[in-house]
């Protein structure tokens, strides 16, 4: 007669089945998240050129020239993961121009896809960075804009445009960047931007976020390319409107008359008048 196998045995099949399967997919993730040696060669000459002038080259970081400021360090900085070196990347943030090294304005994007993800690989494994790439999910556009209005609006306009929030804070536009960004920035807080963790905006409603923001950017556009008017522009809008108001009506009240004579009274006419007068 064939043996029995136990419950104990059985479970121990299972734990085995299961281990091999996780090793699996730990070495296919790994194999993945690999460099290249054509990877290693990009990322190293884009670190050199435009990261270690201000990080420094051994990532401990640099004051920078003409300020008393230090750039943050990317080695054994808990700060720096690697979902904020991409995110800095991928919109533009990183690198700054030379002269305005601390200028937290919009700029143009450097690098591509595959230049951005062989420098964050580079430096993920240079400085043992920590973290990983979110992969939001799919999500509800009308969720998230309950929440977007709840917790983003505020600074980046209702509509994602951005702008100045106000002492000087100036806050980029989120409509134009996609889920990871948006799911990067929530999880990271860069810069001047709070940190949100799941316990406040959950990774589900983070997709939702991301989904609502999408909607918006494929029914952007109105006149003039106008999208909104965050609450600095507008009152600086309402402010220029009433200036041009009170000019307009200044300038109407020190005119003589609207309808002027056409054809004013001759000096002859004006003679024959005092002439019937005597």
């Amino acid at each position: 007669m064939p043996r029995k196998v136990g419950p104990l045995t059985g479970w121990f099949v299972v734990a085995a089945i299961a281990l091999v399967a996780w090793s699996r997919l730990a070495q296919a993730d790994a194999a993945d998240q690999a460099l290249t040696a054509e990877q290693r060669q990009t990322a190293e000459t884009i670190y050199a050129n435009q990261c270690a002038t201000c990080h420094g080259s051994d990532g401990n970081g640099l004051v920078m020239e003409g300020t008393d400021r230090r750039a943050p360090a990317l080695n054994g900085n808990p700060e720096v993961t690697v979902p904020y070196v991409d995110l800095t990347v991928r919109v533009g943030r990183m690198p700054p121009p030379e002269s305005k090294p601390f200028d937290n304005r919009a700029r143009h994007v450097l690098y591509d896809d595959e230049q951005r993800r062989a420098l964050v690989l580079y430096l993920a494994e240079r400085f043992d960075l920590a973290g990983a790439i979110p992969e939001p999910p799919e999500g509800d556009a009308a969720e998230g804009r309950q929440i977007y209005a709840a917790n983003c609006a505020q600074c980046h306009g209702s509509t994602g445009a951005g702008g100045v929030a106000g002492a000087g804070a100036w806050t980029p536009p989120v409509v134009t960047q996609g889920p990871v960004a948006v799911a990067e920035a929530i999880r990271e807080g860069p810069f001047e931007m709070p940190r949100f963790g799941p316990e406040q905006i959950s990774d589900k409603e983070i997709g939702d976020v991301a989904a609502f923001l999408q909607e918006v950017a494929a029914e952007q556009g109105t006149l003039l390319g106008l999208v909104e008017l965050n609450p600095v522009y507008a009152s600086g809008f309402a402010f220029l409107m009433a200036l041009v108001v009170l000019v307009s009506a200044l300038w109407v009240a020190g005119r003589p008359t609207l309808f002027p004579d056409s054809d004013p009274p001759r000096d002859s006419d004006a003679g024959e008048h005092q002439g019937e007068n005597r």
